[in-house]
């Protein structure tokens, strides 16, 4: 799934941005052998994500890290597993946990990046895997602050448009085309903003269309935290530049066809506290196609000044 070219390629790369990755094998014994490795490998990715004056805001971005893990998965995937070199990889499903929110707050200057993942192959079939499971720790400048859990799949065969990875959609008729208000959503610019002006509905859910833009996984990710920070804002009374999805659990249940929009429903669970004493919001968000669910969410909104 490469990344979408709007929303100023926010899940990719900044120019000259360089990663490095290390292969930190458990043992040396697959290491003299040329065959595709059958168990655990693990990898250390090092590199950079952008500060506050190239960032979101007040903190680093989350979507950086994830596009960077999935790149990689992918990499190592076909390079040390044998997995398919003509399909791309895409999440069935990911889960981050942030666990020191003070390393996430972006300073002038960029921060170091630092990703301990673990890979292992799954449901090998004629010596080709169909996808990993991963494990992953992060670290921004040595300091440990997130931990995740991906599922990592092949794309199968068949027309480009049908694959789980294309979110190509176009505003419904009657959709409102005006993207919601970016400080709503913790931005500063509506060039960043992937969803519309959101309504509520008589059941008290805040409902919005992804606007018309092709849309990746690091997108779709994107438009998880926008609707997460926004419906915590209006619904729990969270100052949206100063709250971060301090938790993320999607899990993507169907193909996304090309054409038809997409609607993201968001509800908000009670204010909370989380450990630290930080008011959190839960957000539970379900992305639907023709009333057929294509992916959901789980999240929990922290405010942190």
């Amino acid at each position: 799934m490469a990344v979408g070219s709007t929303v100023r390629d926010r899940g990719a790369p900044g120019p000259g941005a360089a990663r490095h990755l290390v292969h930190c094998p458990p043992s040396w014994d697959h290491c003299l052998l040329e065959a595709p490795s059958r168990g655990e490998e693990r990898f250390r990715l090092i590199g950079e994500v952008p500060g506050a004056d190239d960032g979101p805001g007040h903190f680093h971005d989350p979507l950086l890290v994830v596009e960077a893990v999935r790149e990689t998965a992918e990499f190592v995937g076909r390079q040390y597993f044998g997995g398919p070199p003509d399909r791309p990889g895409w999440f069935r499903r990911f889960g981050l946990d942030v666990t020191e929110v003070a390393a996430w707050r972006a300073g002038r200057g960029p921060a170091r990046l630092t990703a301990e993942l673990r890979a292992a192959p799954t449901a090998t079939v004629d010596g080709v895997p169909r996808g990993l499971d991963l494990r992953l720790e992060v670290s921004l400048d040595d300091v440990p602050c997130a931990t995740g859990t991906a599922s990592l799949a092949f794309d199968p065969p068949g027309p480009p448009r049908e694959r789980a990875g294309r979110w190509a959609v176009r505003a419904a008729p009657g959709a409102a085309d005006a993207p919601a208000d970016p400080g709503s959503v913790g931005l500063a610019s509506a060039a960043d903003v992937v969803l519309s002006e959101p309504a509520w509905d008589s059941r008290g859910r805040l409902g919005s269309w992804v606007l018309p833009r092709q849309l990746s996984a690091p997108l779709l990710l994107e438009a998880v935290r926008q609707a997460s920070v926004l419906v915590a804002g209006r619904a729990g009374g969270l100052v949206p530049g100063r709250t971060l999805p301090a938790s993320c659990d999607v899990r993507v249940r169907g193909l996304a066809e090309a054409d038809p929009p997409v609607h993201c429903t968001a509800v908000a669970g009670p204010v909370g506290r989380d450990t630290a004493g930080r008011p959190a919001v839960p957000v539970t968000l379900t992305l639907t196609q023709h009333r057929r669910t294509v992916a959901e969410a789980r999240t929990t909104v922290v405010q942190d000044f």
